[in-house]
């Protein structure tokens, strides 16, 4: 079995590929965005794929920053493999004969995983495909979402994770959602209260008899936020605020109605 992405687990070490860059075109030149993925698995004695894409800034006048920036990015997808695998490798492997599955990757000029030698038999097979966002992208603010849907055969379903990063482009410096909010801000107190009241108003995901724990004002359940253009984003994990069936939901908060809230000076001036 080959070398893991995450040094610290199993998987076969990822091949990386570049997508096409992407771009926002503003009067003001801005950093533009370029998607590479980390691909790769194992046959033997798990079988597995994966392929996770993720983010990379180019364009930056600081040439220090961008590397640093870029570094956390690649680290964060990295994590999405480890965590994966850990969950994957926590049992002993199987000793069915099945053939195993091709990794699934783009075509690119390094190696990718092992091929399976004879036909795999329907049915899902054991793997992770992580999807890049850029949510906002100009002169003074980068933010991104990682998504990743996997399958650990032979569950029931899937399941979903996320990694979400947000940067201060004037300062190099990763944000947290505390960064956003003037100091002595109930924050948490506010998004909890909030976010119950947007999502009462959604009855296929909320129960109206029960506030679920996942909904409590504290950092970890606020955790997966994003900058929109236009407002804050933050999405739930699985379980957090229902059973399996509600999904991942997300709640939006405009700028305007955060604004009172606000720090100022502070990174969200002038939203």
């Amino acid at each position: 079995m080959a070398a893991s992405a995450c040094s610290s687990s199993k998987a076969a070490a990822p091949t990386r590929t570049t997508g096409a860059s992407t771009t926002t075109s503003t009067t003001t030149p801005v950093p533009a965005v370029k998607v590479e993925k980390l691909t790769g698995g194992t046959t033997s004695p798990y079988t597995y794929d994966y392929t996770v894409e993720y983010p990379q800034l180019t364009g930056l006048p600081d040439d220090g920053m961008q590397r640093s920036i870029n570094a956390e990015l690649m680290k964060a997808a990295s994590e999405m493999v480890g965590d994966f695998v850990a969950v994957v490798t926590e049992e002993p492997p199987s000793t069915s004969t099945t053939a195993p599955p091709t990794a699934s990757t783009t075509p690119s000029s390094s190696t990718a995983a092992t091929a399976p030698t004879t036909t795999q038999p329907g049915g899902p097979t054991t793997h992770l495909e992580g999807k890049s966002a850029t949510l906002l992208l100009d002169p003074r603010l980068a933010s991104f979402r990682l998504e990743g849907d996997g399958f650990v055969s032979p569950a029931a379903h899937g399941f979903t994770r996320f990694r979400t990063l947000s940067y201060d482009l004037t300062t190099g410096r990763r944000l947290g959602l505390a960064d956003l909010f003037r100091n002595g801000v109930d924050y948490l107190g506010w998004l909890s209260h909030e976010s119950v009241a947007q999502l009462q108003a959604r009855p296929e995901i909320y129960n109206a008899q029960q506030t679920p724990a996942g909904l409590t004002p504290t950092e970890e359940h606020f955790a997966h936020f994003g900058l929109t253009p236009t407002g804050l984003e933050i999405v739930f994990d699985e379980y957090q605020v229902g059973p399996y069936a509600v999904g991942t939901p997300h709640v939006t908060f405009p700028y305007a109605q955060l604004r009172p809230l606000l720090a100022s000076p502070g990174p969200l001036d002038g939203r």
